[in-house]
């Protein structure tokens, strides 16, 4: 496996979904039903898991494009122009003059517990027509959320079709949050599923190791059969997660918490960011990509909202040699082999640990804890 990978020649990451309104309430304790309580804080926040994604990984320095229908009333506004600003690609999203969805998020300060009411308004969803005027030969990776089964079956069937015979084919992951049975069709046509535990917990799961391997099982074609299975993550929270493998070997990961637990709303979608950033960007391998996505979690419910991810140091501090004896400094800035530029300024290294330290985290000390919630 290449540890180099150059953030300037990588195609952009797809993420293919929603974007909608969040409403966040924080509050000392959760109102018992009919009581009447004062709110600490109320803010608005970025929603919808694929343009949290994209947005995520643009805070990681990742090219991202996200496709999924736009509202054009001023509630979306400052939203997408955040996201424009951080060069999130969003020329090819269909537009409607209907309101978007939003949710409503009440936060417990004393416990860190939350309840959730979603209103989606029936708010449209993009097609695969609109997914059909894209070019796939410009993107490496394709994220779609586990939402509208018929349509979303369609795309990830045009990717599969695009990667037939093909050397480097494009990457696809999916995220399940709800409506298993309804989206079991999706996951074993994607590379790599990442599944939600309070879904799971709805269906009886009791640890993130149960969920992968009922969701292998449930594939329900016998290993002795050498055919292309998913790799599964399920983050667990207070438990941190788990990955397995498509050789079936499973690993679980520690929790990772900052000194004070600020906001676990949206630390899904960071660590699914995280994990598609460390496999595809840095080429960490499943354990240590799921590592890396426990810290980046880890950090970001530190924190109110997301721009904080960004000043995360996730690079080594010292510049690695190129092959032979003489040191990258020695190389002018003004050179013009353009391979000497790009791997002193562009190429990452990573230190592969079979999960033990997916990378230097050079900022906020991390402790592995058992007590971390982190919600979908």
């Amino acid at each position: 496996m290449n540890q180099y990978k150059a953030l300037s020649v990588t195609k952009p990451v797809l993420c293919v979904g929603t974007l909608s309104l969040d409403l966040l309430t924080m509050c000392n304790e959760l109102p018992e039903p009919g009581g009447f309580i004062d709110s600490l804080e109320t803010y608005w926040q970025r929603g919808g898991h694929s343009s949290t994604v994209s947005f995520v990984l643009s805070l990681l320095s990742a090219q991202s494009e996200f496709l999924g229908m736009l509202s054009r009333t001023p509630l979306l506004s400052a939203i997408i122009t955040e996201m424009q600003g951080r060069g999130i690609e969003m020329m090819h999203c269909p537009k409607t003059d209907d309101d978007p969805g939003f949710s409503t998020v009440i936060m417990a300060k004393k416990t860190g517990a939350s309840s959730i009411i979603h209103c989606n308004r029936r708010f449209a969803y993009c097609t695969y027509a609109d997914f059909k005027q894209l070019d796939l030969s410009t993107f490496g990776w394709v994220h779609f959320e586990a939402n509208n089964v018929g349509e979303t079956l369609k795309m990830v069937r045009a990717v599969l079709d695009y990667n037939n015979g093909r050397k480097e084919p494009i990457l696809t992951s999916l995220r399940v949050n709800s409506k298993y049975w309804e989206h079991r069709c999706l996951i074993d046509m994607c590379d790599f599923v990442l599944f939600s535990r309070q879904l799971a917990m709805q269906l009886g799961w009791r640890s993130a190791r149960e969920t992968c391997e009922q969701l292998d099982f449930d594939l329900r074609m016998p290993r002795s059969i050498h055919i292309k299975r998913p790799c599964y993550i399920c983050s667990w929270g207070p438990k941190g997660a788990g990955c397995l493998t498509g050789d079936g070997v499973y690993h679980n990961m520690p929790p990772y918490k900052p000194a004070k637990i600020v906001s676990t709303h949206g630390a899904g979608a960071c660590f699914t960011a995280a994990f598609i950033y460390a496999t595809y960007i840095r080429d960490m391998n499943l354990s240590d990509a799921v590592e890396f996505a426990n810290r980046v979690a880890g950090h970001k419910i530190g924190n109110f909202g997301y721009n904080h991810i960004a000043r995360l140091n996730i690079y080594p501090s010292n510049v690695s040699k190129l092959d032979g004896d003489m040191a990258l400094v020695h190389y002018s800035e003004d050179s013009e082999d353009e391979q000497v530029i790009c791997r002193k300024y562009m190429n990452r290294k990573v230190k592969y640990s079979d999960g033990k330290y997916a990378t230097q985290l050079l900022e906020s000390p991390y402790t592995p804890l058992a007590t971390t919630p982190l919600d979908d």
